[in-house]
């Protein structure tokens, strides 16, 4: 008697290895069926603007005094991802909005003092140039020339300007709103050769005084990277110490700009010759033909009653308010009265602020 079951077994292992077959020669058609697609897909894509595609620039002077190429977006600073995410762009801080704006802070900037031994004393100069040449350059400032301080307060010494009172005089008088004061802490110098160049290393130290309270409002520090002041050929140490001072000042100036833009914008009244009222802001500090200006009394210093440190001045009451007539000297403004609300006789030290 036979049996069929070896039969059976062999015609279902033979189906399902025809079963095997087809679905691995199905895969197969699909996938090459897809290739094509993605390849116009991918043509396509090419042809549309690219926000995440990297493209070389232009080779540009760089601040390092070397030609390099620089790596960046095309478009945006920054590539969605598949998800639809988008992945913020890192950037520099910049000036605030009300910085940016066109009313402009005056501050005194001293000498910074060389406290190097490699320095010889001769930094000085150097940092205090570069301090008021970038202050200038953020468009947040406008300065007050030393001998005019000197004029006007007798002294343009650090320890006797840093005083509360001599504050205070440089508002009434100047109207300015800040001081600057530093020094260069320390500079590591390696001097270069024929083949190789020169670095430096500097640590600067800043403090900006507010001169309505008589306080340091910022006290900063400023380091550059080794690779920053890399110099050569001639003069190649003077360029390193230039480099090194030039990043080193970066953080410190953001950080005065920064330190300004927590004070409220104002300037003083200069002096009053009958109708015509003089001001110590013009048009370098930004005020234009027309302005109309609220004219307060001086107000009181506050202090806090329990740690004794000084909170500001309150405001002194209203005077009247004036409109900006004319502009003449380095940046003085000429007025006259806006209205008939003036109640009272406005006088030189007088607080004038932009009319909200």
């Amino acid at each position: 008697m036979f049996t069929r079951y070896p039969v059976q077994r062999s015609t279902e292992l033979r189906a399902e290895t025809v079963l095997r077959a087809v679905v691995l020669v199905s895969c197969v058609v699909l996938l090459c069926s897809c290739l094509p697609w993605k390849k116009k897909e991918s043509e396509a894509d090419a042809k549309k603007p690219s926000e995440s595609r990297w493209v070389y620039s232009e080779q540009k002077s760089s601040r390092f005094g070397e030609q390099r190429r620089a790596v960046s977006y095309s478009s945006r600073p920054y590539a969605g991802s598949e998800a639809g995410e988008s992945v913020a762009a890192t950037a520099r801080p910049i000036l605030t909005p009300y910085l940016l704006g066109r009313l402009k802070y005056k501050l005194v900037v001293l000498e910074f003092l060389d406290r190097t031994t490699q320095g010889k004393g001769r930094l000085s100069v150097v940092v205090t140039q570069e301090v008021a040449s970038q202050l200038e350059k953020s468009g947040a400032a406008v300065l007050v020339d030393g001998e005019v301080v000197k004029k006007s307060v007798g002294k343009l010494d650090a320890e006797y300007l840093t005083q509360p009172s001599s504050l205070r005089s440089l508002r009434t008088l100047l109207g300015v709103h800040g001081l600057v004061t530093g020094s260069v802490e320390d500079l590591m110098l390696a001097p270069g050769t024929k083949e190789q160049e020169a670095v430096a290393v500097t640590v600067i130290e800043a403090r900006l005084f507010d001169t309505e309270t008589g306080m340091v409002i910022r006290s900063l520090r400023g380091e550059n990277p080794v690779f920053a002041s890399l110099a050569s050929g001639d003069f190649s140490r003077d360029k390193a110490v230039r480099k090194a001072v030039t990043v080193a000042l970066d953080g410190v100036i953001e950080g005065i700009v920064r330190g300004l833009s927590g004070l409220e914008w104002s300037t003083t009244v200069a002096s009053v010759d009958g109708k015509r009222i003089y001001l110590n802001a013009g048009k370098a500090s930004g005020l234009k033909e027309g302005d109309i200006l609220a004219v307060f009394n001086p107000g009181k210093p506050v202090v806090h009653p329990v740690t004794k440190v000084p909170l500001g001045i309150a405001p002194g009451s209203l005077k009247g308010t004036v409109k900006v007539a004319g502009f003449f000297g380095v940046d003085a403004a000429e007025a006259e009265a806006a209205g008939d609300d003036t109640n009272e006789k406005i006088n030189a030290g007088d607080i004038a602020r932009l009319a909200k």
